[in-house]
């Protein structure tokens, strides 16, 4: 009769208490079973949680998983919880490869462990294990007997071939079975996505789980097959030597992909926190697609089966992953399990880190890749905000500008020398022509704007180093914005930041930072009046004018972009 583990007889219950305390969580445990039914061929793999409520307190009472792979034949049935036995022992092709992780799972979860299988066209063989601290004979494993499961069991496996295995005595689950089950859907979603992209369906409490895949370029069995693609940025292979024991040679390698890629744009609207614009819809798109807070991650596939999510700490070679951009920015590593020495993977699949020399290499490969897109998405939210403020004011002629425009109504000025003697229709018409063409439908309301509000901004963008342009009408001027000039998205990002804030300690960063705004528009300007030709008539001050507020610009747009610095 096999053993479940080999240990002295006086050692046993030592060895077990020491066995339970394995670093697998709930769905680490759960995804040793899995491996094992993809590993066996599974295409379908069933999971049922059964839960009850004992005094108003929820339990899980047992779980289920089953299968319609190839199925053990009786003596594979029999030692199937040996620890230490597996018909494909270091067999690297596969998922699994130590023979320990079964066992060692649901030992950590739970205290009996029943499996059936049976062969194409054969019958059903079972075994169980219980290592219950009152149960005189925990460390062995009954011959495996011909017992058929119940109809509701046999319904988790195939028709002609399968495994069922049921866990039960949970004496160590992690919370709430509702928020425990909750996660585990997420959490498969992701680890098996690539399982999920070629067919194997997984259906846990008859639902079929989705694939979450944070690079965003298969979104077919997603449950939301109807999104737009990522973009691949670029996918580069890293050569890499494989582990010694399977090397035919010294120089025998063999390549670690690496692929960077950026999220579509409708999944990074509004800066992408749900907090700048259109809050409840940002919000909800990201809930519904789990892309919540713990979003951020690399994703690291051994023979496509994720064994790690999140930042391997610490992370060498100058680029920092863990930063509000790269959650749109997909970032995975995929290797063969021939380079697991390299991964430093363990007999359970989880906290699979590079090593550092290889961190070193990854960082050199792809680091430049990671922060291209992290500047995309940059790029896009500012873009968002400047047509987000343009967009609202296209419905009147608001600008969003009146206190200020008031306050230089009130004022008045010296005699006016650019506009003296030049046509009031043309200078009207050129000050329109400042408007964007929703805006100039409306010329009667903008005219009369003009004549009792002098002085008007309004919003727009286009590519240049002029952070405004101005057009004088008789009494005023009209000034346009470019709010693609970096000094208008680092005021529009302090104002976001400022009305959303409520922690002193950045509220007072935050009035820093406009202060120094502040005083580069006035440094900038004094080193563009330095910087100015002297040499221009009094009759092209126009120019001259022109020629200024374009160095102030270039000024300005070097001096913003030092900011952060």
């Amino acid at each position: 009769m096999p053993s479940l583990i080999s240990a002295d007889e006086t050692l046993i219950d030592q060895q077990i208490r020491s066995e339970r305390e394995s670093d697998f969580d709930s769905n680490s445990a759960y995804g040793e079973v899995i491996d094992n039914s993809i590993q066996a061929g599974a295409k379908n793999i069933k999971i049922i949680f059964d839960t009850k409520l004992v005094k108003k307190k929820e339990i899980l009472e047992s779980i289920a998983f089953g299968d319609d792979g190839d199925g053990m034949p009786p003596e594979i049935v029999e030692n199937c919880l040996t620890q230490g036995f597996s018909s494909r022992y270091n067999d690297r092709s596969g998922i699994g490869r130590f023979g320990v992780g079964m066992t060692k799972a649901f030992m950590n979860q739970c205290l009996v462990c029943e499996v059936y299988s049976k062969e194409k066209n054969k019958d059903w063989h079972y075994t169980k294990v219980d290592i219950s601290p009152e149960n005189k004979n925990k460390n062995e494993i009954p011959p495996a007997v011909k017992k058929n499961p119940s109809d509701k069991l046999e319904k988790l496996a195939g028709k002609n071939s399968g495994t069922i295995v049921i866990w039960s005595n949970h004496d160590k689950q992690d919370g709430k079975p509702s928020d425990l089950i909750k996660d585990f859907k997420i959490w498969a979603g992701r680890t098996f996505r690539k399982f999920i992209f070629k067919g194997v369906k997984l259906i846990v409490d008859k639902e079929e789980i989705k694939s979450i895949d944070p690079t965003f370029m298969n979104v077919k069995t997603s449950q939301f097959p109807e999104d737009k693609k990522g973009e691949i940025i670029q996918s580069v292979e890293i050569p890499w030597p494989i582990d010694p024991e399977k090397r035919k040679s010294s120089n025998d390698v063999e390549n670690i992909i690496v692929t960077i890629t950026l999220a579509p744009t409708h999944l990074r609207e509004g800066r992408g926190d749900a907090k700048y614009a259109n809050a409840a819809k940002f919000a909800k798109i990201q809930k519904e697609r789990h892309m919540d807070e713990d979003w951020h991650g690399v994703s690291i596939m051994r023979n496509d089966r994720e064994v790690f999510f999140g930042y391997p700490h610490p992370w060498t070679g100058g680029i920092n992953l863990n930063q509000p951009r790269g959650r749109w920015v997909g970032f995975e590593i995929s290797f063969s399990a021939n380079h697991d020495k390299s991964f430093v993977v363990k007999n359970i699949k989880t906290g699979a880190k590079p090593i550092r020399e290889l961190k070193r290499a990854i960082s050199a490969a792809a680091g430049h890749l990671f922060k291209n897109g992290c500047e995309k998405v940059t790029e896009q939210w500012e873009k968002y905000a400047a047509d987000y403020i343009i967009e609202q004011k296209k419905s009147g002629t608001s600008t969003g500008h009146e206190d200020a425009e008031n306050i230089a109504k009130g004022q008045k000025g010296p005699k006016d020398r650019l506009t003296e003697g030049k046509n009031e229709k043309e200078l009207a018409n050129t000050a329109l022509e400042m408007l964007n063409e929703k805006e100039r439908q409306a010329r009667a309301a903008w005219e009369a704007k003009f004549k009792s509000q002098p002085y008007t901004i309004v919003d727009s963008e286009w590519k240049g180093d002029d952070f405004v342009q101005i057009a004088y009408t008789k009494d005023g001027a009209v000034m346009k914005y470019n709010l693609s000039h970096p000094l208008h998205k680092e005021i529009i990002s302090i104002s976001a930041s400022m009305e959303n804030e409520s922690d002193p300690e950045k509220l007072k960063l935050n009035a820093k930072r406009l202060k120094v705004v502040n005083d580069l528009i006035l440094l900038s300007f004094c080193k563009a009046e330095k910087q100015n030709d002297d040499s221009l008539e009094i009759s092209n001050t126009e120019d001259f004018l022109e020629d200024l507020r374009l160095n102030w610009g270039r000024y300005l747009k070097r001096y913003v972009k030092d900011i952060k610095d």
